[in-house]
């Protein structure tokens, strides 16, 4: 009976082999049928040769045990698309080439030629495995977390009286033993050709520029691996892989780093070369430091003219060993940047502890970046963060003119891909019509306002039908996805029209609206005269569009275009969130605490006064004490000493200011005032008496009457820290000249600093010379070392009280 069902279950035998013996072929399954199999045999009937070639995941039967069989059958999935895929790039000149899934894990290809052809087909399998492999990484990752391993093996299919069932199944049976031995990893023809690409220097290097999205000028160039052109190795992808299964990455590298910097001249003053360096690398024990640097020398350049690109694509064992070797390189002057962030193994721990100079996005992360609002949010995070950690990010994968766009309006420092400049041996600049691109982007990015930003910030990726589409499919459209609100009709990539789900609704749902229209193309149904507009309007322009279109048009899609071309959808709704969110940011300018300006509003008003020229003074006021106070009388307390603070830094400036005077809080317990500098005086003593007689009443009795706390102090010992007082420190600004706010803030830190060190209210003047005057800012009026002061002392509490020098007290 058993027999009986074999014979008519020809898949039975291939899934009940176990893993590591070869298939029987006493009862040969038929692996081919219909089609595919006349195709074959007609092959083999004028003479043509035959082989097959056996792609496995290594130890799938034990994989599809510990994952979920979803998972399982989600990579043999992958694996078969990923071979077909492969072949018919690699594969279609040949008179049959079939592709054939066994089992989940297995995939056949079945290859036939003239006799020639099939010479080289060990070679042809290690090529195809490698490629396979490489592809189907990405998935494995996504898919369990771990890297897979991929076995091939080839046989040519010999005639003979059992026919061609039996052919192929003894081929398919010696091609699973092959795969199953170690020559299912590494074919010897492919080591002798890589090793002749090593030892005669047949490795190139091509140069991609890295370009400044700032200025438009090329940064950096990146040196990118080619095999010789017309070998398998010629893609980088199989020259590494193969290196690395052969454990020869550090040879291939080192030949890698010799043509690379021996091809590269810079083709601007201070342009850098980035190089890619694999992780494991610096762990072979051939490794010896000092090799690149002999390079260097040799062609006139210097460690700070590299940045070593950290491909981390592939784990790290040794962390410990690894992150000593960087530090090696660190040390020397090499810049160090992270490559594929957000793939891989580039995690946000693994970049805490390499704290690299520069990160490179994936290129994953920017494909669609312009229509796609996720993406755009991780990047601004990444920016937000990359700032924190004082890094840069250079954006891979550029393709687009929008995509560019988008990049520059989102603050990216660094771009790079095809759209900016392709990989050439020669490397050449960006056209001028992009470089003007970006700096007229970034100049617009800096100088205007959120309000202003593009309508191409809101775009999402739209669903689109091809002009000669029916009705009928796009009906089938809107009910398999019933989220889908409108369908773009395109041509050529450019938007002809508009259907609204709930128009064409409407309109099948009539007598005989769905017989008349079903078979008609959708230009019959589709709204020609529908808004688009181009991706760098202003979302409010955009708006009043929108709004200014008939009634029953009112609510339907904006089209987003990039030179005519369809690039994205917004929905009226998105806008109308967008323009609320605006007026939120608007008013964010304010403190949400105190309702005074916040630091935008602050270093507005700097740079108002410094384009005006009117000299003023600047005061930086902190309380002292306010962490323990916080800590021990809670949060719903410190807010009530900081809005006391902000009020009595008002009533100062009402009662001793002038009309011009500027109170802003930047946050937390810190405040600055802008004012005239022959008020400041004034202002900041009735401010200090007014905080020196309200602040105690913030404090319980037995806190007042013994003037100290108990708390935990900012290094986490216990003491005593005295009552809230108040730190002021003026800087003069002249203003005659530019000053930046790097200078300001780094003037307000000293001063604030030396304010702080003062027991009780202090009020300090800087001694030196007015910001803002021509000259060396640093010189002093009056000699004497570090800030100079006038100190004015007021006692901290009612009745001339004074904390006791606590043991471990603290300012600020």
């Amino acid at each position: 009976m058993l027999r009986t069902f074999m014979q008519f279950s020809p898949r039975f035998e291939q899934r009940f082999i176990p893993e590591g013996a070869a298939a029987p072929v006493a009862q040969a399954p038929q692996l081919l049928r219909g089609k595919r199999r006349a195709q074959v045999a007609g092959h083999m009937g004028i003479g043509g040769a035959l082989g097959v070639v056996l792609l496995e995941i290594q130890d799938f039967s034990l994989m599809r045990r510990l994952v979920r069989p979803e998972v399982a059958e989600a990579l043999g999935d992958a694996l078969e698309r990923e071979v077909r895929a492969v072949a018919s790039a690699r594969l279609s000149a040949l008179p049959v080439c079939l592709v054939e899934r066994l089992d989940p894990g297995r995939a056949l290809l079945v290859v036939g030629g003239n006799g020639a052809a099939l010479d080289a087909l060990e070679r042809t399998t290690a090529g195809l495995r490698l490629e396979v492999r490489g592809r189907l990484r990405v998935e494995a990752m996504r898919l369990t977390g771990q890297e897979m391993e991929l076995r091939g093996g080839a046989a040519l299919v010999l005639g003979g009286a059992g026919g061609l069932d039996m052919a192929l199944a003894s081929a398919l049976a010696e091609a699973s033993r092959l795969a199953r031995s170690e020559a299912g990893k590494c074919a010897s023809p492919m080591q002798r050709e890589f090793r002749e690409i090593l030892e005669l220097g047949r490795v190139r290097a091509v140069y991609q520029p890295i370009v400044n999205l700032r200025s438009g000028t090329v940064f950096a160039w990146e040196a990118l691996a080619r095999g010789p052109a017309e070998s398998v190795f010629a893609s980088p992808a199989m020259l590494f892989d193969f290196a690395e299964e052969s454990a020869s990455v550090f040879a291939l590298e080192k030949a890698c780093r010799e043509a690379a910097i021996g091809g590269f001249s810079a083709r601007q003053e201070g342009a850098r070369l980035f190089c890619n360096i694999h992780p494991r690398t610096m762990l072979d024990p051939a490794f010896t430091p000092g090799e690149t640097r002999k390079l260097l020398d040799k062609y006139g350049m210097e460690p700070r003219d590299v940045v070593l690109e950290i491909t981390e694509r592939h784990s790290v064992k040794d962390f410990n060993l690894f992150h000593r070797t960087l530090a090696h390189y660190r040390d020397a002057g090499y810049g160090v940047a992270v490559d594929d962030v957000g793939t891989g193994y580039s995690g946000l721990a693994s970049i805490a502890e390499i704290k690299p100079d520069f990160m490179k996005i994936d290129m994953s992360l920017v494909r669609g970046i312009d229509a796609n609002p996720v993406k755009r949010a991780l990047l601004e995070t990444m920016l937000a963060f990359a700032e924190k950690i004082g890094c840069r990010i250079v954006a891979e994968g550029i393709e687009t003119e929008s995509e560019l766009a988008c990049l520059i309006r989102l603050g990216a420092h660094f771009g790079q891909g095809y759209f900016l400049g392709r990989p050439a041996t020669v490397p050449a600049t960006p056209a001028e019509d992009v470089r003007l691109a970006i700096v007229s982007g970034s100049n617009q990015a800096v100088d205007g306002l959120k309000c202003a930003s593009p309508i191409s910030d809101l775009a999402e990726r739209p669903n689109q039908v091809p002009h000669d589409a029916q009705v009928g499919e796009v009906k089938r459209f809107f009910d398999a996805d019933e989220a889908a609100q409108a369908v773009v009709v395109v041509r050529d990539g450019r938007p002809e029209g508009l259907i609204m789900s709930h128009h064409l609704d409407r309109l099948l749902s009539s007598q005989y609206g769905l017989a008349l229209f079903s078979r008609r193309d959708v230009s019959r149904i589709m709204d020609p005269q529908c808004l688009a507009v181009e991706w760098d309007t202003p979302v409010e322009v955009a708006a009043q569009a929108a709004m200014a279109r008939d009634r029953d048009k009112l609510y339907d899609p904006i089209l987003v275009t990039c030179r005519g071309r369809l690039s994205g959808i917004v929905s009226v709704q998105k806008i109308l969130d967008a323009l609320a969110c605006v007026q939120v940011e608007m008013a964010k300018g304010a403190n949400p605490l105190t309702g005074l300006p916040g630091n935008v509003a602050i270093e507005r008003e700097i740079a108002r006064r410094a384009v005006v020229g009117t000299p003023a003074c600047l005061v930086y006021v902190d309380l002292d004490n306010f962490k323990v106070f916080n800590d021990v009388y809670g949060f719903q307390n410190g807010d009530k000493a900081i809005l006391m603070t902000a009020r009595i830094l008002a009533e100062a400036l009402a009662s001793k200011g002038g009309e011009d005077d500027f109170l802003g809080h930047v946050g937390g317990d810190d405040f600055v005032l802008l004012c005239a500098c022959d008020t400041v005086e004034p202002v900041c003593r009735a401010a200090i008496d007014a905080f020196a007689a309200a602040s105690p009443a913030l404090y319980g009795p037995e806190d007042r009457e013994r003037g100290y706390i108990e708390g935990q102090g900012r290094d986490g010992r216990l003491g005593r820290f005295g009552l809230l007082t108040v730190s002021m420190g003026v800087i003069d600004c002249a203003f005659a000249v530019a000053v930046t706010m790097d200078e300001l803030g780094q003037r307000a830190a000293a001063v604030k600093k030396f304010a702080k060190s003062r027991q009780g209210n202090s009020l300090v003047r800087d001694r030196r010379n007015p910001l803002g005057l021509p000259g060396d800012p640093s010189e002093r009026r009056v000699g004497g070392e570090g800030v100079g002061e006038k100190e004015e002392r007021m006692p901290p509490a009612a009745g001339g009280l004074r904390p006791p020098d606590p043991p471990n007290g603290e300012n600020g």
